[in-house]
């Protein structure tokens, strides 16, 4: 059998799922999941980059979590049971990313309660700043959640006697898409936070190797 003599270079078959092209020649199509592949924007931005902006967190988020929470719901019996860490995460880590894009002067404990409070539904404003501490610093650095719980559904946000927060992983996700909703109407309404939004864009723009 024959090998391809460069066994280094990455397959133009198979792009990056996610990321950087590294190894590849430029790629043309627009990806939302790849800054490689972002068209360049000129500031300050055009109410079009708000466009660009839906599909990044449409089609590299949200499209993503929503396909994600249907597979396993369609193949387990006990829906997001015994999967809640990976699929809570995933939206953590979306939740970061786009309190970034809304605020990205701002230091992790400010932004991520302030997007929660500014465009999640009114609902989740009793746990914006557990969303930070207890959730996403809990979840993404250490694994486990000493002080706030998720349940596998649609369960709603209560307050427990001991005082833990306490919501359903589709009742995050809902509230999620919701605020990416609240958060494009008012990128294309307002110049100001339009303009934070691009800086953001081209700070990951230059510094994503291609």
């Amino acid at each position: 059998m024959k090998y391809l003599k460069d066994l280094l270079r990455a397959s133009q078959v198979s792009p990056s799922a996610s990321g950087a092209i590294v190894g590849t020649d430029s790629v043309e199509a627009f990806e939302p999941r790849l800054p490689s592949t972002w068209p360049p924007v000129a500031m300050p931005p055009s109410p079009e980059f708000v466009d660009i902006l839906e599909r990044l967190f449409r089609e590299g988020m949200l499209d993503e979590l929503e396909a994600t929470c249907a597979d396993i719901l369609a193949q387990n019996k006990t829906g997001l049971q015994g999967r809640g860490h990976v699929v809570g995460i995933a939206m953590l880590s979306a939740l970061d990313s786009l309190s970034q894009f809304a605020y990205p002067s701002e230091r992790q404990y400010i932004r991520i309660p302030k997007y929660v409070q500014d465009y999640f539904p009114p609902e989740f404003d009793v746990i914006r700043e557990e969303l930070n501490s207890g959730y996403r610093n809990g979840l993404i650095h250490e694994w486990f959640m000493r002080e706030v719980a998720f349940l596998p559904g649609t369960e709603p946000i209560s307050i427990q006697a001991n005082g833990s927060p306490v919501l359903g992983l589709l009742t995050f996700k809902a509230g999620l898409i919701r605020s990416v909703d609240r958060f494009v109407e008012a990128l294309r309404t307002d110049d100001n936070r339009r303009t934070t939004a691009a800086r953001r864009y081209m700070t990951l723009q230059t510094q994503t190797r291609s």
